[in-house]
Order: C-alpha cells, then structure tokens, then sequence
C-alpha cells in the first residue's frame, strides 16, 4: 500500500484507542495486514521517468510525503482534538515500517537487513503475483476512502 493508506490507517486506529502507544502499536500491526494485500505499488521500479531505482523510490516517496501532508492537514481541522495524540501516533505508527525499510534501501545498513527480509515477505502472504499500478489505485482508493471516513466518523 502507498503510506498514505497506511497513514489514514494508523488514523482511524488512533480514533479507537485512547493510548498513542497503543495507537502507534495498532498502526504498525495494521500496515503488516495491509501489506498482504496485493496493492501495485511494485510498478514504481519500472518508471522510465527515473533513470536508478534511488530516484525512483525517492520520486515514489516525495508524492506519498504529500498525500500524507494533505491527509493530515485535512484530518487536524476535523478531528477531536482530544482524539487528535491517538491519531497522530496511529499515523506514525503506520508508515514506521515502510520508513524503516526505506531507510534500509537508501542506506544499506546491514542493521536491518533481517527486518527488510521479514517485511518484503509479507507482501506476498496471500499470492506472489503482482498487479498494475492502475490496479493497485483500485484496490487502494476504497480502502483510503474507508479509513478517511472511519477517522472522520
């Protein structure tokens, strides 16, 4: 799922859960099942745009920071602000684990190399096959509009 999916997660999660720990915790659990779900974010190696697989995940990266800015610009003038600690630490709690693995792919450190294995092998819990990025739009936009109205709710 692109983090703005995940983010909007973490955000109805935080509206349930009073502690942001819990709500953080909630978050991250949430983009592992989510994760599981063929989504088509795996077309974005092949943008001709980006000539390395740096540029692209970094150009991929850029536009999830701002649909998440725009989510929680969007989300900050609606939600209860007694709500609002949960929904942030849901929201933290839901892109930590593509950050992480972002941190990984840009740097290489050998410090995560167990958890970028753990992660990427359970985008293919359900089936190895991928699907297009025009697909993946399909499968992510009911979900993100789900979550946004949950949150809102």
């Amino acid at each position: 799922m692109y983090i703005t999916v995940h983010a909007a997660a973490g955000a109805a999660i935080g509206t349930l859960i009073g502690s942001p720990i819990l709500a953080f915790i909630g978050g991250f659990i949430s983009h592992i099942i989510l994760d599981m779900i063929p989504h088509g974010d795996e077309g974005i190696q092949n943008w001709k745009l980006f000539k390395t697989k740096r540029q692209r995940m970094a150009a991929a990266g850029l536009i999830d920071f701002f649909g998440v800015a725009l989510l929680l610009a969007f989300l900050i003038n609606r939600v209860d602000i007694t709500l609002l600690p949960g929904v942030l630490a849901g929201m933290a709690g839901g892109i930590s684990p593509d950050a992480l693995w972002g941190f990984h792919e840009m740097t290489g450190t050998p410090l995560l190399n167990k958890y970028r294995s753990w992660h990427t092998l359970g985008h293919d819990f359900i089936t190895k096959k991928k699907i297009t990025i025009k697909q993946g739009f399909a499968v992510q936009l009911p979900f993100l509009i789900s979550f946004i109205w949950f949150t809102l709710r």
